[in-house]
């Protein structure tokens, strides 16, 4: 809706609905509430949605599209993925017996705390 008197398009009110105001020439105008409806409607646009043409091409362009991945599809056989190895349990990860680690060293610390161990009783007995 535009100003009767300078012809600027008139914004709705923030406080009363039933009012029209014109920022260039500053007067309110009464408007009944139908009437401002139907104008909001009709100004209310979306940038982002396309017209009904465009959005009915990129649809069959879509479907088109699909269809023809589909029936590429169909014409390979298709891949299997292969079967990832099931990890270990981790109570396994400290199992000497499965390891290929030589028990050598081991066994020779093993001397060494039984030998240490044993100068130490030396020590005391003496």
């Amino acid at each position: 809706m535009k100003c009767p008197k300078c012809g600027q398009p008139l914004k709705p009110s923030q406080k009363d609905p039933d009012y029209m105001l014109c920022f260039n020439c500053r007067k309110k105008f009464r408007v009944s509430g139908a009437k401002q409806q139907k104008e909001e409607e009709e100004e209310q646009r979306y940038a982002n949605i396309p017209p009904k043409k465009v959005r009915d091409k990129r649809e069959k362009e879509m479907r088109r599209a699909y269809d023809e991945l589909l029936s590429v599809d169909d014409e390979r056989p298709r891949k299997r993925p292969k079967k990832r190895p099931e990890p270990e349990d981790e109570d396994d990860y400290y199992d000497l017996e499965d390891d290929k680690v030589s028990k050598v060293p081991v066994i020779i610390l093993g001397i060494a705390i039984v030998a240490v161990a044993a100068l130490i009783i030396y020590m005391f007995l003496k």
